[in-house]
């Protein structure tokens, strides 16, 4: 909650509004602040693929009703935005390559199959996990260009109910949507992007591996 406040308050600087120590007490800043604030972090939470909103949980199991299509049916996380892969669980790794014509990890060679519908995961695994991002964000998760962009999105909310000042309002929406295009490329140059490769048997032969003869 104090790293929330801390960023309405910063929101609050831009357009020269008193600052807040709660959000209960009864000032019109604390009253717009909190009417805007939390909409907007799930807002922020949607506005790309954040790698530090991914997680993986184990899924439990729920009534199939839909037997003759999967063989499993899940509960779907209560924090879950969008799914994005389905991992089973397999034996410890005892020998990997450091480099190669590989996939890394191996499961994204042959992504699992799954179906999100009607609250439930569906797929073939048992005891599946789900790699997902979650919609739930708190204040404090966001790095340092993703407050910036909050910071001033939120700014630009409370300008016209607080400060009655379309022209502010104006001018913070146009720094707003560029603090979130910095933001959201600043997250894409720093995501490992790894395209699943596979090799040939041509290129696994010439490296020695399997029997292709």
């Amino acid at each position: 909650m104090a790293a929330l406040i801390d960023l309405c308050n910063r929101a609050l600087a831009q357009i020269a509004a008193g600052q807040i120590a709660d959000f209960s007490e009864g000032s019109i800043e604390a009253r717009e602040v909190s009417r805007f604030a939390s909409p907007l972090l799930l807002e922020v939470a949607d506005w790309t693929e954040w790698h530090w909103m991914i997680k993986r949980q184990a899924l439990a199991s729920v009534a199939n009703d839909r037997p003759a299509e999967w063989l499993f049916a899940y509960a779907e996380p209560a924090d879950l935005a969008q799914p994005l892969a389905i991992r089973q669980v397999e034996d410890d790794a005892t020998d990997l390559p450091i480099a190669g014509p590989y996939p890394f990890p191996f499961q994204d060679a042959i992504p699992l199959a799954y179906l999100h519908e009607g609250g439930r995961i569906y797929a073939n695994v048992p005891t599946a996990t789900l790699v997902y991002a979650r919609n739930t964000l708190e204040a404090g998760d966001m790095p340092a260009l993703v407050a910036r962009a909050f910071e001033l999105e939120l700014a630009a909310r409370i300008a016209l109910p607080i400060k009655k000042d379309a022209k502010v309002a104006q001018v913070l929406e146009q720094r707003a949507e560029l603090a979130r295009a910095r933001a959201i490329a600043d997250e894409e140059n720093k995501r490992v992007h790894r395209p699943v490769r596979y090799a040939s048997d041509a290129e696994y032969a010439r490296a020695g591996i399997g029997d292709f003869a």
